[in-house]
């Protein structure tokens, strides 16, 4: 059985997680602008202002951190001092900061965490200020902006996404060579890389090679927009069809003889770039290990991360990051010029050069992606825009600890041998509990 640690749902909610989901809106819905006039534009402010950016590490290193936020905004806004404040699950959590009334100015955070945001009430409705600046949100993709208002259930804006998680198959071409195997193409699906990995997953000289890391569970299954917990009944419904469909595709992954080895996130990035003995990852991206030993081996591509036959071109859910403005700011005005500076196209693009997938729609940003990134010349970089993000279904304050705790759900059924129908039952058992001691 799976044990679990109880602690409060909100501090649940707030694991920085891969997030997602996409929704559908009316033009007023998806930009929070209605077709009045515009409010006239406020007179700027010009005296000096200093803006508290809260960000994990894990987001941007103090490299992007200067070259994305503090110099665009002290170039454009001379008078603005962005202050950089490193937010962790510790000392600087949310809630610990919200105790000592030192709450940045703006906070960012994961799609998939925003029911934890609402919940602690540091959100802010976005639309009046949007008003006021006569902000075009005409500029995004669209989709990610429902996606936020679908993941927080609201019929606002909360936040302004700046960062697109990208998925991809990536493949080691020394591996696939070593066996004679053909590289995988566009399109595939999770049953035919499953019987690629067939041929690739050998022990040669010592060394296990595996075929393919599928990584979590919960990404192939958000690419069927399967929900984990009912928002409205608080239930774990990890028990359906689907869901026996999904969690018995991956276990045939693992079931492969010499490539049972359980590896999603960081194990398995770490076993394709720096052991080099997986043929083919699925992941998010991963541009950054791989830049890390470019000088020493850069044999690898991509390829569209894998499909299920009936939902041909549909990738995961939308995994974004995004800026929230805190409702107690005193320079509220300075902090939307300040999110705004990050996704203006200068920055944007800057950030697509160097392989970070941007929120807006104009296609450039896609063309150009990777542009100062010499690495992955000749790479089929298209590969990564393939697929669409998934349809959104809302999700609650528990999807981060659902999420963590279905990812470990498949090294307990390779682990312990489980069937699927009993794997789901005591998935299904235990959340329930959590939720139940939990919710408040």
């Amino acid at each position: 059985m799976m044990k679990w640690k109880r602690t409060s749902s909100a501090l649940v909610s707030l694991v920085m997680l891969s997030g997602l989901l996409a929704a559908c809106g009316s033009n007023e819905a998806a930009t929070g602008i209605s077709d009045k006039a515009p409010a006239p534009v406020k007179k700027e402010n010009t005296d000096p202002v200093t803006v508290k950016f809260g960000i994990r590490p894990s987001y941007m290193t103090d490299t992007e951190i200067q070259r994305y936020i503090i110099d665009p905004v002290k170039k454009k806004y001379p008078y603005i001092t962005v202050e950089i404040i490193k937010l962790d699950d510790k000392n600087n959590s949310f809630e610990k900061l919200l105790v000592a009334d030192a709450l940045p100015d703006i906070n960012v955070t994961n799609s998939l965490t925003l029911q934890g945001t609402k919940l602690l009430g540091i959100q802010e409705d976005l639309t009046q200020i949007i008003k006021e600046n006569n902000y075009d949100l005409g500029r995004f993709q669209q989709e990610l902006l429902n996606t936020i208002k679908a993941n927080n259930q609201t019929d606002y804006l909360v936040g302004i996404p700046y960062y697109l998680q990208f998925n991809a198959l990536y493949y080691n071409k020394d591996i696939f060579d070593k066996f004679a195997v053909p590289y995988p193409k566009d399109g595939m699906t999770w049953y035919e890389a499953t019987e690629l990995a067939k041929q690739l997953t050998r022990m040669d000289n010592g060394v296990q090679y595996r075929g393919f890391e599928p990584d979590s569970v919960y990404r192939p299954s958000s690419q069927l927009s399967l929900p984990l917990i009912d928002p409205k009944t608080y239930k774990s419904i990890v028990n359906t069809d689907q869901w026996k469909t999904v969690l018995e595709m991956v276990k045939n992954i693992y079931s492969i003889p010499g490539n049972n080895k359980v590896q999603p996130f960081s194990p398995g990035v770490n076993a394709f770039v720096k052991d080099r003995n997986i043929a083919m990852l699925a992941g998010l991206n991963n541009l950054g290990p791989l830049a890390d030993i470019k000088d020493t081996w850069n044999n690898w591509d991509f390829a569209s991360y894998p499909v299920f036959p009936e939902k041909p071109g549909i990738g995961t859910q939308a995994d974004i990051h995004l800026m929230l403005m805190s409702p107690s700011s005193k320079v509220k005005d300075a902090a939307f010029k300040v999110m705004t500076t990050i996704v203006s196209d200068d920055v944007q693009l800057d950030m697509a050069h160097r392989g970070k997938g941007s929120v807006l729609k104009d296609k450039k940003f896609q063309d150009e992606f990777g542009k100062d990134l010499d690495f992955l010349q000749g790479k089929n970089i298209q590969a990564i825009f393939k697929t669409k993000p998934a349809p959104a279904f809302p999700p609650t304050e528990f999807a981060s600890k659902a999420f963590d705790q279905v990812t470990n759900l498949m090294k307990t059924i390779m682990k312990d041998n489980l069937d699927v129908n009993t794997a789901m039952r005591q998935y299904n058992e235990e959340m329930d509990k959590f939720i139940e001691q939990n919710r408040k």
